[in-house]
């Protein structure tokens, strides 16, 4: 029985109360009492209205609200529940979007706590000016009465849209804006009480009217979802659906209260986990990390059951095994015809690290505290038996098969497509999902870069980047030029020698310098980047899209801006001979380089020239008519000359403080323009010139971080938090190998072992070593900076204080920085709250987009590859793996897996690693064992049958930073995109490829054998024999010819025969 009441609570607010008594065997009669608060205050959140006081506070904090100038579009249940992705994936065509708390409130009711996350997505981004409307506890909107007789539930919400949109009619009467209810329900219950301005559309009808392109889009989606219409099912029928599920397979998941006890108590761990293998294919158990941070170890999770069906980025809660304990005592779910199919890419799979896991204890999944789930891009796999229950198989390694419901598999079976994870329940082994839409074919160039892109969560595509209208609207014509009134209102620095050095043919120009000598040998020094923020007004809709992106990406043959064109590449770039408006930073300093003096402020400049690093080195290196130059060559060079001075001063002023010269290494590639293909793919050339221009900007961010830091309460920073010795250890271990010992107490002492290893001469091992010193280290971040001061630090660059604020036109960091700077002269200051929420936002774009371009790098290394035949390369072993090595190609930029042991444990030594032969590398020596991985050296026994001459029972034996040579191959397949893998050819020539263990018979088997070879008649058997000697070294490629060679070949191998019986007797 179910009785409600309203009562008063006097002011903006009443209470309703919904009592219900229901009967139970084991308590009798029980009551239970909910109460429902309605309020008088609730803001409509539309843009222009001034009726609602609340309004004034939303604009303040800057919250999302409805677009005065676009119509309203109230979604009901129907169709949020089922095409919520459809919402979710056009952000600029599906705007002015109203969730009514009703609708929130029904998916609640079903668990579709996803679906939610989605709505609130929708709602916090300011491109979509999308509200959540709380219908149910305003005076105006709610339904006091109980559903009327032989109203559903279903029914009743429905009714309760309508008063929502009727009320919104009302309101903005005033207002030339249009209210339509979005429906997929057939039901006729909008078809009457709708007020004059309010229209009731059907999805498809609404789309087909005013979105046709994104009709295809809405029919693969309701095609995909047909069971995901919450409105086809009441409360009850969800619930006894859910009842009849089987929980068989996976543990069930702790129930809160149990959760908080174990956090309480310490029994449980709560943290992000990272999931390293999603396949068991390879007959390895999957694994995730948690990291703890704070010097605590990581929590490993090991098996399917383990990891209790969480996933790459959620929040789990896990709890500790003990350290006899095994996770695998558990059984672990299985659908062995799903894993029939092998995946190619398992044949190539790097191993796992050498590295013992003291530093890891072990853990098991026990509840899912927050899922990240998001859309996949996956590939097919079809169902076996012919019906329509396929696995998706994501790009993604990360991501587990995903189960998905498909009628017409022959239209994706070759081509990628984005699914979305709906759940996982506990008596699947693979989580089900649904498809969305398809992207390209796989292999496709386009199709790939829309893979990077959904996978990174940049765009749903290449073309949803292009700019909105109300963006375009904003931009100022293509014939501008600076106005005199601002003009007056900067300082001019118009007569200063200012200049640009940038990559070749780079358009979106935010940086130029200025040097100049002042009377007493003091030096005034000015960095001046583009004033982007002149352009770009805080809420506009430029600013709203540019925040969304957080930074331009760039991939390897294109780019995306993070703002329009029209500012990137020329009303804000620094052109030469055009006057621009700048933000500069100018220091005098004394002869010494110390600072007296610094300013900061807007400005007015006028480059005299852009310059690449190229020309820049040219002049710096004292060149003669360097060309693109001209006339101002003499003008600039004196300059250029005074600014790389300052800047080595500063530069060991740095070092000395413990400042790090990490490796990284940027791959450029150059393109037929008629065909497409790669014609060049070599790294960036490093040109001190760069260094010198690094450490201009280096500068100004510092002094920019020091002013914003002591005259704003939450300034952006950015810090580079110290890391622990135990992520060192595998590098001091390597430099061991090559008798140097690294120091990695502090960042001086790192920064001093890093210079000794450099005296070494050999450029590739201090590369490697600086990598491996790289990979150790934490990533930088932005933080808002009002917390702890000893947080602020910079580990690799060494100051107290940095932040970004010399790139602007390509990261929106910068924006903040400059309107914070702007800010200590004359402005408002921004809020903690929002400047560490951006600053968290702004992290995870930046990385997101720094995977993409490495992403971007591989796919076109990978082509590159494929176009070459029997590619050839020297490299250097990176890491020991336990199937094989991970080598390091300088001359291509990548590193590589070198398999060595194949999945089911055989070693797969070629024989081209012997004898040096690229047509040897799919020749397997049969009979190796012994195969040792250690941390740095990986050792495998050769047989003494092997058809390359060696003297008794030789091993092959690669340590890390040894130099080989390697073949560069593809490995193509249906599921992933290709991916670039290595085969061993041979050692470098200072060492060999295999060492005897019978050296002291080696100088005379060796003289035996030269005079053999003078006895011998026969010249083509004689050259075999040179060849076969020569391979010994590691230096033959024609070892395998001919059959008089493996008659020679064969005498060898008794001869070793005979030595090892030798060296068993003792003699």
């Amino acid at each position: 029985m179910l009785r409600q009441a309203v009562v008063s609570d006097g002011g903006n607010a009443m209470r309703m109360e919904s009592v219900a008594f229901r009967r139970s065997k084991r308590s009798g009669m029980a009551m239970s009492v909910i109460e429902r608060y309605i309020r008088h205050d609730i803001p409509c959140a539309f843009s222009t209205c001034n009726r609602c006081g609340q309004n004034t506070s939303l604009r303040q904090r800057g919250i999302p609200m409805l677009d005065s100038a676009s119509d309203i579009l109230v979604a009901d249940a129907s169709v949020v529940s089922r095409f919520i992705e459809l919402l979710e994936q056009h952000p600029n065509e599906l705007t002015n979007i109203v969730f009514c708390q009703t609708v929130l409130d029904a998916l609640d009711r079903r668990n579709r706590t996803r679906t939610i996350r989605n709505v609130r997505r929708i709602t916090a981004d300011p491109r979509r000016t999308s509200v959540v409307f709380a219908n149910e506890v305003f005076a105006d909107t709610i339904l006091l009465e109980p559903r009327q007789p032989c109203e559903s539930a279903v029914e009743r919400d429905m009714r309760a849209v309508l008063q929502a949109a009727n009320w919104y009619a009302d309101h903005l009467a005033h207002e030339p804006v249009r209210i339509r209810v979005l429906t997929s329900d057939a039901r006729s219950i909008y078809a009457s009480g709708l007020n004059s301005n309010v229209e009731a559309w059907q999805l498809a009808d609404y789309l087909a009217e005013f979105h046709p392109q994104l009709l295809e889009h809405f029919h693969t989606v309701r095609e995909a979802t047909g069971d995901m219409d919450i409105t086809e099912r009441t409360p009850l029928e969800y619930a006894q659906a859910r009842l009849k599920a089987k929980a068989e397979g996976y543990a069930k998941h702790w129930s809160p209260s149990d959760i908080e006890d174990g956090l309480r108590t310490g029994a449980l761990i709560k943290g992000k986990i990272r999931i390293v293998r999603a396949s068991a294919a390879d007959n390895k158990q999957p694994e995730g990390i948690v990291e703890r941070g704070s010097g605590q170890p990581n929590i490993i999770v090991v098996g399917r059951a383990a990891l209790n069906r969480a996933c790459s980025g959620d929040t789990v809660v896990v709890r500790l095994l003990l350290a006899e304990r095994e996770p695998s005592e558990q059984a672990e779910p299985n659908d062995s015809e799903d894993d029939a199919e092998e995946d190619p890419t398992e044949q190539i799979d790097a191993g796992d690290e050498t590295e013992p896991m003291a530093d890891q204890v072990r853990g098991t999944v026990v509840a899912i505290a927050e899922r990240k789930w998001r859309p996949f891009v996956a590939t097919l796999q079809p169902d076996e038996a012919g019906g329509n229950r396929h696995l998706a198989v994501p790009v993604d390694t990360a991501v587990p098969k995903i189960r998905i419901h498909y009628t017409d598999a022959a239209a994706i079976a070759d081509r990628y497509f984005v699914v979305a994870i709906d759940g996982w329940p506990a008596d699947s082994q693979y989580p089900q999902g649904h498809f969305i839409r398809a992207l390209g074919p796989i292999g496709d160039l386009n199709a790939e870069i829309d893979t990077i892109l959904v996978e990174r969560q940049i765009a749903v595509s290449q073309a949803a980047l292009a700019f909105s209208e109300a963006s375009m609207r904003e931009m100022p014509p293509s014939t501008w030029e600076p106005d005199a009134e601002e003009i007056g209102r900067r300082r001019d620095l118009r007569d200063r020698l200012v200049f640009s050095i940038d990559p070749r043919g780079s358009q979106d120009i935010d940086d130029a310098v200025s040097v100049r000598r002042l009377a007493g040998g003091r030096v005034e020094l000015g960095v001046h980047i583009a004033d982007v923020t002149q352009f770009i007004a805080p809420g506009s809709a430029t600013d709203i899209e540019a925040q969304a992106r957080g930074t331009t990406v760039y991939l390897a043959d294109r780019r995306f801006n993070m703002i329009p064109e029209i500012l990137s590449e020329h009303v804000c770039s620094l052109r030469s001979n055009r006057d621009r408006y700048a933000v500069s930073v100018v220091w005098t300093m004394d002869p010494a380089c110390n600072v007296e003096q610094v300013w900061f402020g807007r400005t007015v400049i006028r480059s005299a020239l852009e310059m690449c690093y190229e020309q820049a080195q040219a002049l710096l290196d004292g060149e003669r008519h360097v060309d693109g130059v001209g006339r101002l060559e003499e003008t600039l060079r004196p300059s250029l000359v005074e600014l790389t001075q300052i800047m080595r001063v500063l530069r060991e002023r740095r070092r000395q403080n413990g400042a790090l010269e990490l490796a990284s290494i940027e791959i450029k590639f150059e393109f037929d323009r008629a065909t497409g293909e790669i014609t060049e793919l070599r790294p960036k050339r490093s040109l001190e010139i760069h260094r010198v221009i690094e450490e201009a900007m280096v500068f100004a961010n510092q002094a920019v971080a020091k002013q914003i830091h002591q005259k704003t309460p939450a300034a952006l920073l950015r810090r580079h938090r110290s890391p622990t010795s135990e992520r060192f250890e595998r590098l001091v271990r390597a430099a061991r190998t090559r008798g140097f010992e690294i120091d990695c107490s502090s960042n001086v002492a790192l920064a001093d072992s890093l210079g000794r290893l450099a005296q070494a001469g050999d450029a590739d091992l201090v590369f490697l070593a600086k990598s491996m010193a790289t990979l150790a280290m934490q990533e930088a971040d932005y933080f808002a900076g009002a917390c702890d001061p000893d947080e602020h630090v910079h580990y690799g660059l060494a100051l107290d204080h940095y932040t970004h604020f010399t790139s602007p036109i390509r990261r929106y960091a910068d924006v903040i920085v400059h309107r914070q700077l702007l800010a200590t002269l004359d402005g408002p200051v921004l809020s903690t709250q929002w400047v560490a929420a951006a600053a968290a936002r702004l992290n995870e774009r930046n990385r997101q987009a720094k995977l993409a371009q490495r992403e971007s790098t591989e796919l076109f290394q990978s082509r590159f590859v494929m176009q070459a035949e029997h590619l050839v390369a020297d490299g250097v072993v990176a890491e020991v793996r336990t199937n094989g090595l991970i080598v390091y190609v300088p001359r291509f930029g990548l590193r590589g897996p070198v398999h060595l042991r194949d999945k089911s444990g055989q070693i797969t030594v070629p024989l081209s690693a012997l004898s040096g032969n690229p047509g040897d590398a799919d020749r397997p020596i049969s009979g190796c064992s012994g195969f040792a991985a250690e941390h740095d050296k990986l050792t495998i026994q050769l047989p003494l049958n092997v058809p390359v001459f060696h003297l008794g029972a030789p091993r092959l034996e690669v340590a890390v930073f040894d130099h080989v040579r390697v073949l560069l191959r593809v490995l193509e397949t249906r599921r992933r995109r290709p991916v670039v893998y290595l085969t061993l050819l041979s050692r470098a020539a200072d060492s060999k490829a295999y060492r005897s263990s019978l050296p002291s018979l080696d100088k005379r088997f060796r003289i035996s054998a030269a005079n053999a070879k003078r006895k011998e008649d026969n010249g083509t058997e004689a050259g075999s024999s040179h060849a076969v000697m020569c391979s010994s070294g590691g230096s033959a490629a024609g070892a395998a010819k001919g059959g008089a060679c493996y008659g020679v070949l064969e005498k060898f191998a008794q001869l070793s025969l005979l030595e090892a019986a030798s060296d068993v007797q003792g003699v």
